[in-house]
């Protein structure tokens, strides 16, 4: 990322590294030992345990799962939305 974060953005990820801290946020840790943020389901759907170190290779899996429940959280959204504008 080469632009600068606003203040907002740090004070969010500042709140992120907390609750991560805190142990309400499971987190995987990268093999330069950097945190990353994953939800409950995809722990569970990747058999993972908050706190352990993953390959490349898990966190692309991370990524992915991630993206595919964006993906149908949107469609289920757009098919939400397109049926109550059917009326």
């Amino acid at each position: 990322m080469t632009d600068k974060l606003t203040l907002d953005e740090i004070r969010m990820l500042a709140e992120q590294e907390r609750i991560m801290d805190s142990g309400e946020q499971p987190f995987v840790l990268d093999t330069h030992r950097n945190r990353w943020s994953v939800s409950a389901e995809v722990m569970e759907e990747l058999g993972l345990v908050s706190g352990q170190g993953v390959s490349h290779a898990i966190i692309t899996a991370i990524v992915e799962a991630h993206l595919a429940s964006i993906q149908a959280r949107i469609a289920l959204d757009a098919a939400t939305t397109g049926a109550s504008h059917a009326d």
